[in-house]
């Protein structure tokens, strides 16, 4: 059994690490900028998918194990549940853009290397600054009400349901 659960602070963790992950990716961004190099252009690649997987598992986690629960003890205050899917079914579509055109990445001349990379640093900058956003909506109003609505037992279910994800 889970003693002190607290999946919200786990949640909050998370969000840390994903935004750090995007620093990153700014920086191989940066310095694939400088100069051509089809090990770095790889590791751009491996550090993306990387990040996508954490990010759609951190999505996963609130949708299926966060919200599910909240729902049930806000009642009919789901205003902000709402809106964060919301957020999340526009960050789906911001990930998918970025999956695809990792993907199906296809450089054969310098021209579309640098075309690549802007469009690949233009959809980290957008997501970079979506997300951010929605952190902060999210522990704002959402996170916060949810520390103060859910018992203890309901705190052990969404640690529950998060850690069958991990698995």
């Amino acid at each position: 059994m889970i003693e002190n659960p607290d999946p919200i602070k786990t949640l909050m963790e998370r969000h840390i690490g994903l935004v750090d992950e995007l620093g990153l990716l700014k920086i191989t961004i940066d310095r694939l900028k400088k100069r051509f190099s089809p090990n770095l252009l790889e590791a751009l690649k491996r550090e993306i998918f990387s990040f996508l997987k954490s990010m759609e598992q951190h999505i996963r986690f609130e949708e299926e194990s966060l919200f599910p629960v909240l729902e049930v003890a806000l009642g009919n205050k789901r205003e902000q549940i709402i809106s964060m899917a919301r957020d999340h079914s526009n960050l789906k579509e911001e990930i998918e853009k970025l999956k695809t055109l990792i993907t199906n990445l296809d450089i054969e001349t310098l021209e579309e290397y640098r075309k690549i990379i802007n469009l690949v640093e233009t959809i980290i900058a957008s997501l970079t600054d979506f997300f951010t956003k929605h952190i902060n909506d999210e522990e704002n109003n959402l996170y916060k009400p949810a520390k103060e609505a859910l018992l203890k037992k309901e705190l052990v279910e969404i640690e529950r349901r998060m850690q069958s994800i991990e698995e």
